[in-house]
């Protein structure tokens, strides 16, 4: 069973609480004459690789927790594939049915009237878009919309209108849309006919059509802003996470393919000897994505597949060739699914496997395990292959590959760890291009896409013609204690707070909430609308433990662990907005306060962090004496200065890769889990861990980072500095910029600021063992 992050928990109660306070005043407006209530729209922004399946289900359950009438969730996608996995993810067995839990999951083919009557449980069904995509329903051959003429039933489109429960009330419909881009008009207007009460929706590249677009207006006509609407994930959370690689590498060739493949093969290579070198239970895999049926470099002439193979210039066959052939890779490892045209007078080589049948295929396929894999324009949907390390995109002569469908299929972590070969942490892109210019439009396309929020994705660019990047192994082996977090002071005063907290079973006064709703009146032909606020009694409940882990998991996931979930007093069920409510979501907040005050952080002996290669651009990198590696490249203003004065101290020093070097649990309410100092220096009884940041982020830096840690006794202790530019007093006000602050804490954990003319004296407090 796989818990989720901290940043996906917050998503998902970010969501359900934004869906449910909208299902508690919903838009009720006049249109074309006729009442319309305007369902709830939520979108999931995220990068792809951050758990999108995992955060919607999470968000369907705590709104299904709310509602009184439990709902029927209809849960869409385009590809039969991509149904198909998240449908066995959330089914009995899979990987995130507990996310599901006390839901009934099925595929929409199978559903009953009968059933939604009886069940007293949220009902979850599966479907393709394809399903019920279709415009003349009467005369359509898709079977949702046929009756059952022996039993004279409505069709399973007209009960999924229906779909009352054994009281005859109608159950809400929540429409979940996974891979939403691929949401079309036609698609809206026939899922509008369900009148559903709202749409779940996630993508990495959100488009909306015009259709869904009218009802959000709609919605902001009344006061819901972008916060309401779109729950967007920061990429830097899930790198921090380890989800998904936290390089990316683009190469540019404009050379013959052979010249871009030869480099791939040597760097995957090196990344399968780092790999066995590791331990670890996984070999880096290789995609290719060229045009299928044109000869290569001549897209519009056509491949005749009545030749002899040795003669056909298809590129999928010509990179095979040269795979086989000339780079010796064995045959039953290389892949091609493609729509690749053959003739039965011209047989391709019985060792040359092809998938040509797309998703018919797709099992045959992920059961071979194939470290090569040759596709065309359109790669299968749904396969998603973490040990793919890899990419040659061949973009010469025009061709239309979509680079950013290729960087999702690279993108994923395995094992959701970064490792300390900095190349196994990177997703590799072989461009081909036949004009420079091209290249400069995939950077931009990539960066696009991958966002630029500070501690994303880091990008090492290598143009035509320039340096591609090498690793950089440690010159010594060295070693860095772990830590952990150790929550027993805290659990004392948050027994207290359960103790005192109060008991709101049978209580029918406490638990009940008023509040208003606004309905839009507009009448058909004139601009003017009249708006009316009406009061009402909140439907929506849910238990006291619903809304109390919800609130925790929201702000610090840690602390749950921490409180007893079990207590009988959270089985009491609050209105949501009634005053029971606003207690439970105080005491989570006093719980979260009381963990983070109490816990405290603490050296780990076994499995210490191992320094390892790092990768880099030579032409970029600055070389040192002492350092750990041979130099370092990409340092900021106040790294620079600071590394070059560090280096003159008679001591081994690395600079830690952010995201995917070394980090610290942070012990604050935030998304992000731990930091990543900038530096690492080895004295003979101390690991110092120095971050160095600029004025502006002082304030939130020192309150976040400055933390002591409890030492194990054994080996070297850690020591966490932090330095800034300019002069400041204890209180972290800016006196001037004069200098260099050194951050630390004092004896009574509080804030310590010394200041120093240059890096120099500085570092010669730093380092000294003596001083603390």
């Amino acid at each position: 069973m796989l818990s989720l992050f901290q940043f996906q928990e917050s998503a998902a109660a970010n969501i359900s609480s934004r869906v449910s306070e909208y299902l508690d005043q919903p838009q009720v407006q006049v249109v074309n004459r006729q009442r319309h209530v305007v369902p709830f729209f939520h979108a999931l922004s995220a990068i792809t690789g951050a758990g999108k399946t995992a955060v919607l289900a999470e968000s369907v359950s705590q709104i299904a927790d709310t509602m009184q009438v439990k709902p029927v969730i209809m849960w869409l996608s385009k590809g039969k594939v991509v149904v198909r996995q998240t449908f066995d993810n959330l089914s009995p067995g899979g990987k995130y049915h507990h996310l599901l839990d006390g839901m009934s999951v099925d595929a929409l083919a199978n559903y009953r009237p009968e059933t939604v009557a009886e069940s007293s449980q949220p009902l979850v069904f599966f479907a393709t878009v394809g399903t019920f995509n279709q415009k003349d329903r009467e005369s359509g051959t898709l079977l949702i919309h046929k009756s059952d003429v022996d039993n004279m039933e409505a069709s399973v489109w007209d009960a999924l209108r229906l779909r009352l429960d054994a009281d005859k009330n109608r159950r809400p419909l929540i429409v979940v849309y996974d891979e939403a881009q691929n949401l079309s008009n036609q698609q809206t207007d026939l899922l509008l006919e369900l009148e559903p009460d709202g749409f779940l929706m996630a993508s990495a590249t959100m488009r909306l059509p015009a259709r869904i677009g009218e009802e959000v207006e709609r919605i902001k006509t009344a006061g819901y802003g972008e916060e309401y609407l779109v729950t967007k994930v920061k990429t830097s959370d899930v790198v921090a996470e380890g989800l998904v690689k936290d390089t990316v590498l683009l190469e540019g060739y404009n050379t013959p393919m052979e010249e871009a493949i030869a480099q791939l093969l040597a760097d995957m290579k090196q990344a399968t000897t780092e790999a066995e070198q590791l331990g670890l239970d996984f070999q880096p895999k290789s995609i290719y994505v060229c045009n299928t049926n044109v000869v290569a470099d001549t897209p519009l002439t056509t491949d005749s597949p009545r030749q002899p193979f040795d003669q056909r210039q298809a590129p999928p066959i010509l990179i095979w060739k040269f795979l086989v052939e000339q780079m010796g890779v064995d045959p039953s490892t290389v892949a091609v699914y493609a729509d690749l045209k053959t003739d039965k007078d011209y047989p391709l080589p019985g060792e040359f496997v092809l998938f040509k049948g797309a998703e018919k295929d797709y099992d045959e396929f992920t059961a071979g395990s194939y470290k090569h894999i040759i596709f065309n324009l359109s790669l299968q949907e749904g396969w998603d292959d973490p040990s793919v390390y890899f990419a040659y995109i061949d973009k010469s002569m025009e061709s239309s590959v979509q680079i950013t469908q290729v960087v999702g299929r690279v993108l994923r972590q395995p094992s959701a760890t970064h490792y300390p070969a900095e190349r196994l942490n990177a997703a590799h892109f072989y461009v081909r291009v036949d004009k420079n210019a091209v290249f400069n439009d995939v950077i931009g396309e990539v960066k696009r896409q991958l966002g630029n929020d500070p501690g994303g994705i880091k990008f090492i660019v290598s143009p035509p013609g320039k340096p591609k990047p090498q690793e950089y192994p440690p010159r010594h082996e060295l070693f860095v204690p772990e830590t952990a977090l150790n929550a027993a002071q805290a659990h004392t005063k948050i027994i207290d707070l359960m103790a005192t907290f109060t008991d709101y079973r049978g209580d029918n006064r406490n638990t009940k909430g008023t509040g208003s709703r606004r309905v839009l009146r507009q009448q058909v032909g004139y601009l003017g609308t009249e708006t009316e606020w009406e009061e009402y009694h909140y439907s929506a409940e849910a238990s006291a433990r619903w809304v109390f882990h919800r609130e925790i998991q929201r702000q610090f996931k840690a602390a749950l662990g921490a409180a007893n979930l079990a207590d009988p007093k959270l089985d009491a069920i609050v209105g949501i907005g009634s005053p029971a409510y606003k207690h439970v979501v105080d005491l989570a907040n006093d719980v979260v306060i009381s963990f983070v005050k109490g816990v405290r952080l603490v050296q780990r002996k076994p499995n210490p962090y191992r320094v390892g290669t790092m990768l880099a651009r030579p032409d970029e990198i600055v070389e040192y004496k002492n350092s750990v590696h041979e130099g370092y490249a990409g340092l900021n203003s106040i790294e620079r200065p600071f590394a070059d004065e560090l280096d003159k101290v008679d001591l081994a020093w690395a600079r830690n890769p952010p995201r995917s070097g070394y980090g610290i649990p942070l012990i604050t309410v935030g998304p992000t889990s731990n930091f990543y100092p900038d530096f690492l220096i080895w004295t003979s009884d101390r690991v110092i861990c120095v971050d160095t940041k600029g004025p502006q982020l002082v304030d939130q830096t020192a309150r976040r980072k400055l933390l002591s840690v409890r030492p194990s006794n054994v080996g070297r202790r850690l020591d966490i500095q932090f330095v800034s530019e300019g002069k400041y007093d204890d209180d972290l006000s800016h006196r001037d910029s004069s200098g260099y602050t050194l951050w630390g804490l004092a004896d009574d954990a509080s804030l310590k600021a010394i200041h120093f003319d240059d890096l120099a004296n500085l570092l010669k407090q730093l380092v000294d063992d003596d001083v603390q």
